[in-house]
């Protein structure tokens, strides 16, 4: 076991050596085109070989987007080999969230009828991992064949207690099948690791739902007009470590502006940098990555170095699409660069 978790530990501080650094996403916000963006990612990252085989004379942008989604699964699932047996249950958490967005994805393409919006972009190796054959939902196109189709996995309750008639609430079925998510994911701490080890994945893991849900506050405040009941029943609550009056302290705030100022007097100050907060998912990620950062700099723990390596190198992804849609609009390079989060 302590071979394979040295290895798991040395073969992911290895993969985040070669993440991108300023000066390399300096070079890409100064790209005048998405063709010029890949052949610089193509030539000078280790993106080479996800891109391959894209034609630079003739790139989509979902096209590239499948493309680094696919990469982001292909590392977390080269980590997941070195991850000893008995703990597959804990690595395998990556899986069932997958597993999760696959399906809220289905049935988002049934309601809006348009199959071909709905991907399947996923390396062979995590495909068979699934607890179910994934490829079968490409031919689903009903609600009712797709609860089926699903009859003996651990969905099955949530899509068959359901109402799918319409107006379908996506967001109630979204929060459903993340809350199992979530609840499968303690368990599996809780059940591997003891001690200060399931201390810190837990912590980890509560401060992502406190994270989301916070989102999930100020968007409500900005974008809709909700009643703060409405707001609450939104929320994952079951493993939010928020103390109740603090969530109640945010979900009564008038106004976006007053959820930040009551945020930036909070204990995620320390985990800031000097930045404005232009919107709330540059905060929130800024945290996460900040966290995740602390531990695969210091920890020599495995479990909680392929938990943060693979919060990282989410956080790259998303810089890479932040660059990809700020080209698309022709927004200048220093513009672009204050949407990225890395150090």
């Amino acid at each position: 076991m302590a071979l394979s978790s040295n290895a798991l530990c040395a073969k992911a501080k290895a993969m985040y050596g070669y993440r991108i650094g300023e000066e390399g996403y300096s070079d890409l916000c100064r790209k005048q085109s998405l063709s010029e963006m890949v052949t610089y990612l193509k030539s000078q990252t280790k993106y080479s070989g996800v891109l391959e085989d894209i034609n630079v004379r003739n790139v989509h942008r979902r096209q590239v987007e499948a493309a680094l989604n696919k990469e982001y699964f292909e590392r977390c699932a080269r980590l997941m080999k070195y991850a000893p047996k008995k703990n597959q249950d804990f690595y395998s958490q990556e899986v069932i969230g997958i597993e999760v967005q696959l399906i809220v994805d289905k049935v988002v393409s049934i309601k809006e009828k348009d199959q071909a919006s709905f991907s399947l972009e996923i390396p062979d190796y995590l495909a068979s991992k699934m607890s179910f054959n994934i490829y079968g939902l490409i031919n689903v196109d009903n609600y009712k064949d797709l609860v089926t189709y699903l009859r003996d996995t651990r969905y099955y309750k949530i899509l068959a207690d359901f109402d799918f008639t319409a107006p379908i609430d996506i967001n109630a079925l979204e929060r459903q099948m993340k809350s199992l998510f979530y609840s499968t994911y303690v368990a599996a701490i809780k059940k591997n690791f003891k001690g200060k080890e399931q201390k810190e994945l837990l912590d980890i893991l509560s401060t992502s739902i406190e994270l989301i849900n916070i989102t999930k506050i100020y968007r409500f405040k900005k974008y809709f007009k909700e009643s703060n009941e409405t707001i609450k029943n939104s929320l994952y609550l079951e493993h939010c470590r928020m103390s109740s009056s603090m969530l109640d302290t945010l979900i009564e705030a008038r106004s976006a502006k007053e959820l930040m100022e009551l945020l930036a007097n909070s204990k995620y100050k320390l985990y800031l940098g000097d930045k404005d907060y232009a919107y709330i998912e540059y905060y929130v990620e800024e945290v996460r990555y900040n966290i995740a950062k602390r531990y695969m700099r210091f920890s020599s723990n495995a479990p909680l170095v392929y938990l943060t390596y693979s919060i990282l190198q989410k956080v790259e992804v998303d810089n890479l699409k932040h660059i990809i849609e700020g080209i698309r609009y022709g927004r200048d390079a220093s513009s672009i660069e204050e949407m990225l989060i890395f150090a």
